[in-house]
């Protein structure tokens, strides 16, 4: 008996408030423009990441293809660009140290490096 309360209640409501809105001209507009500003924020969107695609796609064709890139395959010579930015010296790069103070002298190190301290 309870459910059946329940769904003529839960009936009346539905139709109430979707009659109600249907027919509401204030409704209509509200979700006109809801539904238009939506769009046009949907659509810069998409034209905004598409520009950063396109450039992104530029740059990375650019650099790729430049006689300076430092990743490409037969790449020689000694100065700075052909070895690339990762190894200065002639051999492999230090092993860090481990533990919370190797973290922490680490983490110093690239503080000073930002704030261009102590080079």
């Amino acid at each position: 008996m309870n459910q059946f309360f329940q769904r003529v209640a839960n009936y009346v409501a539905n139709e109430i408030l979707i009659k109600g809105l249907a027919n509401s001209k204030t409704f209509q507009k509200f979700a006109v423009r809801t539904d238009s500003h939506f769009r046009n924020i949907k659509k810069s969107s998409d034209e905004a990441i598409n520009s950063k695609l396109d450039e992104l796609h530029k740059t990375a064709t650019k650099t790729a293809f430049s006689s300076e890139n430092p990743f490409q395959a037969g790449a020689t010579g000694s100065s700075s660009a052909s070895r690339g930015a990762y190894h200065t010296s002639g051999g492999p790069p230090p092993i860090p140290k481990s533990g919370l103070r190797g973290f922490f002298e680490a983490f110093g190190k690239e503080i000073r490096k930002d704030l261009g301290i102590g080079q």
